[in-house]
């Protein structure tokens, strides 16, 4: 059995900077020609060829291929900690529904909303500067500004691809203190219950929906499984993980890339073996290296990080389509994280800023 105290803050923090890393250099890399592919929404046993011969027969490129095909399960420890964070505040504290849900709006769609104006006002001059391009989708900014765009069909991944995230947690929100009730009235049999309910309706229900351009992944069934880890690790004295669950997670994260069933639950056992290793990594004097003060710093900075990184990467990309070569994709994908990072800096600085202005 591992066992260890719950994460710490700055833990938590460093945890999500491995997240953003991931998330962001996924997002750089994943569609640069010539594309891997990834199992992301949809499981593609082509994704996984592509990416074991672009190993074999092209070993410099194994920085953006192991990005491009692993990086999106970064999402997963973010899916965790919105789990786990809340579950730690509340389970032994009451929960106002109304309350709640007012100060997820505030703390998290005021700020989509400012970087929503940032997107508009760079399409509008990029518009100004290339009159023939169609920059805005205005039908797709609705959709995601209403946060429904995932049930919408062909809308998920517009008009940032990376957006797609926000419709989910916000419904997420809307539902978790019902999930967390009906956990502390049935425990554990109800989790599990969950897990097997729309582990079920994914296998057999989820390519009916990908006919009509919908994917319970866009939504908050697709992720059960890791929500409900969080809820149970969070409502527990301390960590406990059984090293048989690491073992099969292990295995099972192994098979994910062939299998499609493997592949299903490969959320949950990829978040089990990360936060395994990083439970070993905070015993050792590495947590208080410059590289976990880095990543504290990337987390803590996350959520604006991830707002930004999905449109102000395009003039990066084009400089790697233009000359295609491992050692460029690699410079302008650095290049592209630092902008992003320095971006999203100055629009939290500003975030908060307006917070102060607007009494928020």
């Amino acid at each position: 059995m591992i066992q260890a105290p719950h994460f710490s803050k700055d833990q938590a923090l460093a945890l999500k900077g491995v997240g953003i890393l991931l998330i962001v250099l996924h997002n750089f890399f994943h569609n640069l020609s010539p594309t891997i592919g990834e199992n992301e929404f949809s499981f593609s046993i082509q994704s996984s060829s592509n990416f074991y011969q672009t190993l074999q027969f092209h070993p410099a490129e194994f920085f953006r291929a192991v990005f491009a095909y692993f990086g999106h399960y970064g999402v997963q420890i973010f899916v965790f900690f919105s789990a786990y964070g809340l579950t730690r505040k509340y389970i032994k504290r009451p929960l106002v529904y109304s309350e709640f849900i007012k100060r997820r709006i505030f703390k998290i769609y005021f700020s989509f909303l400012i970087c929503l104006g940032v997107y508009i006002g760079l399409g509008l001059l990029k518009t100004y500067l290339i009159s023939d391009s169609k920059v805005l989708y205005w039908d797709s900014l609705l959709w995601k500004a209403l946060l429904v765009s995932n049930f919408i069909p062909g809308q998920a991944l517009m008009p940032v691809g990376p957006w797609w995230f926000l419709p989910f947690i916000f419904q997420f929100y809307l539902i978790y203190p019902f999930f967390l009730k009906l956990y502390q009235k049935f425990g554990a049999p109800f989790l599990f219950a969950i897990f097997v309910l729309f582990t079920c309706l994914e296998w057999f229900f989820n390519p009916v929906l990908m006919d009509y351009h919908l994917n319970l992944n866009y939504m908050v069934f697709g992720h059960a499984s890791v929500l409900g880890l969080g809820v149970y690790l969070g409502s527990q004295e301390n960590i406990k993980i059984p090293v048989i669950c690491v073992v099969l997670s292990l295995l099972l994260f192994a098979l994910a890339s062939v299998n499609h069933f493997a592949w299903i639950i490969s959320d949950l056992t990829f978040t089990v073996l990360i936060l395994t290793f990083s439970l070993w990594i905070f015993k050792t004097r590495w947590q208080l290296s410059i590289l976990i003060a880095l990543l504290v710093f990337l987390g803590d900075l996350s959520f604006h990080l991830f707002l930004v990184n999905g449109f102000l990467r395009t003039p990066f990309h084009l400089i790697a389509e233009a000359y295609n070569l491992w050692w460029v994709d690699n410079l302008t994908a650095l290049a592209s994280l630092l902008f992003s990072t320095l971006f999203a800096f100055g629009l939290s600085r500003f975030d908060k800023r307006l917070r102060v202005v607007f009494g928020l």
